[in-house]
């Protein structure tokens, strides 16, 4: 079930970015949702996060090529997992579900327009340091937080998860 919960996500979140990039573009958004906290405005960026490499050629297509080494070893790890008839975690799944289709939509626009299209503006006209994203851009944020969190805390090899029985030093209560 977690399988198919996953590729509802996964292929929601996807049609949500590229239903939203497309209307930004169609019509070249550009106006104040809540005064110098949020605003929608087009903007393309060829780059990465805050358009890093963005002035370099040979960027997209590394870009590209990491972002399919990563959507791959999403597939596998996947794939591994059903086929080894694995009880998976949902919260991890989900996770990966939304760093992957925060990937893929991005990347589909680097391959489809050589840059991304843009169009949620936070902290404009402030001191803040402003940010341009898009929903591709919250996905792979929030998945990869997630990610984290599981690792951290959640998965019954947890780094940060104390062991059942002991205490913080390590030595048994009793």
């Amino acid at each position: 079930m977690i399988y198919i919960i996953s590729l509802i996500v996964a292929g929601g979140v996807l049609a949500l970015d590229l239903v939203t990039k497309s209307l930004a573009e169609a019509h070249a958004f550009n106006f104040v949702v809540i005064p110098e906290l949020l605003k929608f405005e087009l903007a393309y960026n060829t780059g990465a996060a805050f358009s890093f490499l963005g002035d370099f050629k040979w960027a997209i297509p590394l870009f590209i090529a990491f972002t399919i080494i990563v959507l791959l070893a999403i597939i596998a790890f996947f794939v591994v997992t059903l086929i080894k008839k694995r009880k998976p975690s949902k919260w991890f799944f989900i996770a990966l579900s939304l760093a992957f289709s925060g990937a893929l939509g991005n990347m589909i626009d680097r391959i489809a327009f050589s840059k991304v299209r843009d169009f949620i503006y936070l902290f404009y006209n402030t001191d803040i340091f402003p940010a341009i994203f898009n929903v591709a851009d919250i996905a792979l944020v929030v998945g990869l937080i997630m990610v984290v969190v599981y690792l951290l805390f959640l998965d019954k090899d947890a780094i940060l998860k104390k062991p059942q029985g002991k205490d913080g030093d390590g030595n048994d209560k009793n």
